[in-house]
């Protein structure tokens, strides 16, 4: 390492640039005037060169290939300026060791959805924190966009990681301890587990290294993707068994009785049998006619044979005698009701179903539901998206806001804010008749020292349009996180193509959790018309362009089956007049 001391306000615009949520007083404090400041060159393990700068020794910002990146030491005290994946705190043994971040290593907060990963593309920066601890322990880059890493099926590389507690880089410094900051937020039931119950299969995804690894975990564990229990040093082949609903929470459905199966004296395994025998057959029957194959194997037994379970019953594929998700799908593979094919490495999907095959044609359920109707129904349209709109503290209106405690970046909506300023009104008595007095706090957010006094309405319009716009949606029940700035609408416009023809081209869908495949799916088999999807340059999602004009076909299917508020469609005027 080589050092030496460099111009303080090049290397603090350079960092403001980088990380824009950092203001210039957090800039301050991490880069005084009168503390020594020093950038030292590197050589990475792999020969690339780098830059880390440093204030007093302690390392906060390194840089490499022009990109720059925090520090855990700089996290600690910002652990927000970085999108963020929590894991195990095994997992980050494997990492310390040199292993980078695989997907199976990831502990979601959520259930499985397109949106499950984030909105991150390849390469983009990231922190990693524990399930016990959101302080960040690890930096790295994604090796894959959060898309790519929902259709990886849990498989694969996730992050290249670049920096970690107990690293050179972290050596270079004052060597401090991971500091406790509480669970992240959503992890705080199970932030406190303990480390021994940690899943196989994960600690065995990180490192290709790891050969042998002791099965410590109960085989109802929380994780989110079970791989096989039984593990020891001959187990070859490890394949995906989905027992669990989502990280946490282990999928409680009990086993039927056996009055209701039509079974006299027989073991647990045989009952199991039965029951996933009969979980099988209905989904192949019910749910799968409109799926489009290849299918892979674990969303199959995810989204098909899991909700086709007895809502009082318990499904538990390693208690039946097949043990493992593989071997009963090549027994009834055998059957020639299925056909699947190992279409990569590693990754197994079902190819076909075969609905003339006599178990299929023949299988009555004998367990109906009464709500089963009603079921239906809600089948029939998505989970509607929660929004909603909200406005940011600005360094304008803080010092209104900071009289009940907020700070710059607190996200508030907009009863949030007119109750605070109501409050605020009323606690200095300035409200005269239908005008309001403004006062010094007020005056920094109408800035203009002329105006005396406003009325209510102008007031709400003044404050508001001094802060900047964010907003929050939740998909199917998860927890709402804030995305700054304004939430664009889907766009339905129509454009022309070689001959005249038209074409509808729908923009944003992604951005309302709307998986776009799935959507045009529906558009082919709707209109009848061919899709293709495409990346626009500047846009966070794809664009979906449909053949012809299909704007009211889009609209319905978005306000009817995905109830996206008439507000957030744009272009609905492009539909085809109606003769008369």
């Amino acid at each position: 390492m080589n050092g030496h001391f460099i111009g303080r306000k090049r290397i603090k615009n350079e960092i403001a640039k980088q990380f824009p949520q950092l203001t210039d007083t957090d800039l301050q404090n991490f880069f005084p005037n009168k503390e020594s400041m020093s950038a030292i060159k590197i050589v990475t393990h792999n020969g690339d060169l780098g830059m880390i700068y440093s204030v007093q020794k302690l390392p906060l910002i390194f840089e490499l290939e022009k990109m720059m990146y925090p520090t855990v030491y700089m996290l600690w005290s910002y652990p927000d300026i970085l999108p963020t994946f929590t894991i195990w705190p095994q997992v980050f043994e494997r990492l310390a060791g040199g292993a980078d971040l695989m997907l199976p290593g990831i502990v979601l907060k959520c259930q499985m959805h397109v949106k499950a990963y984030g909105n991150l593309s390849k390469g983009a920066s990231v922190a990693i924190n524990m399930t016990n601890n959101k302080a960040p322990v690890a930096v790295g880059t994604t090796a894959l966009s959060s898309y790519d890493m929902y259709m990886a099926a849990q498989r694969g590389k996730a992050v290249k990681i670049l920096h970690t507690v107990g690293d050179e880089l972290w050596s270079y410094g004052m060597k401090l301890t991971i500091p406790h900051m509480g669970p992240p937020n959503g992890y705080e039931q199970i932030g406190g587990v303990s480390e021994s119950l940690l899943p196989v299969n994960e600690l065995s995804s990180v490192s290709e290294n790891v050969s042998e690894v002791e099965n410590k975990c109960d085989v109802n564990v929380i994780c989110q993707s079970v791989s096989d229990l039984e593990m020891n040093s001959k187990t070859d082949d490890i394949t995906t068994d989905l027992s669990v609903h989502q990280e946490g929470e282990v999928l409680e459905t009990d086993a039927p009785s056996q009055e209701e199966m039509g079974v006299g004296e027989q073991t647990e395994s045989e009952v199991m049998d039965k029951l996933l025998l009969y979980c099988f057959l209905k989904a192949c029957r019910n749910s799968t006619k409109k799926v489009e194959f290849p299918l892979l194997t674990s969303n199959f037994y995810k989204l098909h044979i899991i909700p086709a379970c007895p809502p009082d019953s318990k499904l538990d594929i390693k208690k039946s005698n097949y043990k493992k998700l593989s071997k009963f799908l090549k027994a009834m593979e055998n059957l020639d009701i299925i056909q699947v094919k190992e279409i990569t490495k590693g990754v197994e999907s079902i190819m076909s179903i075969n609905l003339g095959h006599e178990m299929l044609k023949n299988f009555i359920d004998p367990i109906v539901p009464k709500s089963d109707e009603q079921k239906s129904d809600i089948s029939s349209k998505a989970w509607k998206p929660a929004i909603t709109e909200l406005y940011t503290v600005t360094a304008a209106v803080l010092p209104l806001f900071s009289q009940y405690g907020l700070r710059k970046g607190t996200n508030l909506s907009i009863p949030e804010v007119r109750k605070y300023v109501t409050d605020y009104v009323k606690k200095e008595k300035l409200q005269d008749k239908q005008m309001v007095k403004i006062n010094e706090v007020l005056q920094s957010a109408v800035q203009d020292p002329n105006t005396m006094a406003v009325t209510w309405e102008d007031l709400m319009g003044l404050i508001i349009g001094r802060m900047s716009r964010s907003y929050e949606m939740t998909f199917s029940g998860e927890k709402p996180t804030a995305v700054k700035g304004k939430l664009e609408p889907i766009d339905i416009q129509v454009g022309k193509r070689t001959g005249n023809k038209k074409v509808t081209l729908i923009n944003n869908l992604e951005l309302y959790g709307i998986n776009i495949q799935e959507f045009a799916r529906e558009c082919q088999h709707g209109v009848a018309a061919s899709t293709s999807i495409s990346s626009v340059p500047g846009k966070k999602s794809s664009q979906l362009l449909v053949q012809g004009n299909q704007v009211l076909f889009v609209g319905n299917l978005l306000m009817g089956k995905y109830q996206i508020p008439k507000r957030y469609v744009r272009g609905l005027e492009n539909a085809p007049k109606q003769k008369k």
